[in-house]
């Protein structure tokens, strides 16, 4: 059985219609990478190998840690290589171990209190407030399941218009200059990247159908939940749109993403805009070549029901909403295959677990109003 390690930010879609608006070469050399990083399969062994490099890095050592590499500071290693990938296969190997994040010098790390540049300190200031929001506001002490660095990649590729998780370290672009900018300014860009490393040491999704969309929600989710908290904002004073930073041009793209309303956060053209969904009855039964099958169309689903559940809950999202949907994530009866309607039924138990039979009945109408059919409680 072989797996997708790699989690990408943006869709290939959209980059796709992006380019075919601009032409910009930069944008084309994303959306290469883009399909290798949704496309590329691992073999079990092969991801367990790299799994076990990434959770022993600590060693003995305390650790935990914040660390930002440079990808333009590149680490010359005449062995070894392979850091366009998301992960170095084992027949690739050499005599010692590697993971690719290792391929590129680190320019800040915890104890540091001066940046070395404003992208280092956006970055290093993000995973900071990210990993206290984890601890402090989700009761998730280690957000990979592990003691391991939190490693981050700035200025990755060549105008590179993409952030994404590798199953070791999170990695960001500066953008293309025409469509997107760099993709660290916004802290919740930061959070959806590095809960995917979350998300990875829990239910670990894949990266295909309901089960992708899935990963990409919970991501979206935890993202919004740590944006509100940083603006100090309960559920229904939020905007609930995630990467307002991210387009340049704020008039036909004022976001990445709507929690609230999906498929409304950017446009292109009549014919060429947000294609999320927010309800089964527009589900989009995708190809497996089309985003995955739909891994971040379809995740406007269980992101609408979030939404729902929050606001009708009120207060600040992550109180008893963002508790139940963490709790989904590490049902034992929630497995990487899960479908939507699979893990609607362990939030509506861990609402009721956590919260008693009347949150239970609000979560369960949640996914109703999404349109999952579910049975009674």
């Amino acid at each position: 059985m072989s797996k997708i390690l790699g989690r990408s930010l943006l869709s290939p879609c959209l980059v796709s219609n992006f380019y075919k608006e601009t032409q910009c070469i930069h944008l084309k050399n994303t959306l290469n990478h883009i399909n290798e990083i949704m496309s590329r399969t691992y073999s079990e062994e092969d991801a367990a190998y790299q799994r076990s490099l990434f959770s022993c890095a600590s060693g003995n050592t305390k650790s935990y840690n914040r660390i930002i590499r440079d990808a333009k500071k590149r680490r010359e290693d005449r062995y070894h290589n392979h850091s366009d990938l998301p992960i170095c296969s084992r027949d690739k190997m050499p005599t010692d171990q590697h993971m690719p994040h290792q391929d590129f010098s680190i320019v800040m790390q915890e104890e540091d209190t001066v940046a070395p540049s404003m992208a280092a300190h956006h970055v290093f200031h993000s995973i900071g407030i990210i990993r206290s929001f984890f601890e402090e506001k989700l009761n998730i002490d280690k957000m990979f399941g592990c003691d391991t660095d939190i490693n981050a990649v700035i200025h990755y590729g060549s105008n590179y218009a993409n952030a994404f998780w590798n199953s070791q370290a999170i990695f960001f672009g500066d953008g293309d200059g025409k469509t997107f900018g760099p993709f660290y300014n916004d802290i919740d860009i930061v959070a959806h990247e590095l809960s995917h490393g979350y998300i990875s040491s829990q239910a670990d999704f894949d990266y295909v159908f309901q089960s992708g969309a899935l990963n990409e929600s919970v991501a979206d989710v935890i993202a919004i939940m740590v944006k509100q908290f940083v603006n100090n904002e309960s559920a229904n004073e939020s905007n609930w749109l995630l990467g307002e930073n991210l387009f340049l041009d704020k008039v036909r793209a004022p976001a990445l993403r709507s929690l609230k309303e999906p498929g409304t956060a950017y446009h292109i053209d009549n014919l060429n805009y947000d294609p999320q969904v927010g309800h089964m009855d527009d589900y989009m039964e995708l190809s497996i070549f089309v985003d995955n099958g739909g891994v971040h169309i379809n995740s406007g689903i269980p992101n609408k029901a979030f939404y729902l559940l929050a606001c009708e809950l009120g207060g600040n999202s992550w109180d008893v909403a963002g508790k139940i949907w963490i709790a989904a994530v590490s049902d034992p009866l929630v497995t990487r295959t899960s479908t939507f309607k699979q893990f609607a039924n362990a939030t509506i138990r861990a609402a009721k677990n956590l919260f008693g039979v009347d949150i239970a009945v609000k979560t369960r109408q949640s996914w109703l109003d999404v349109g999952l059919q579910l049975e009674n409680i």
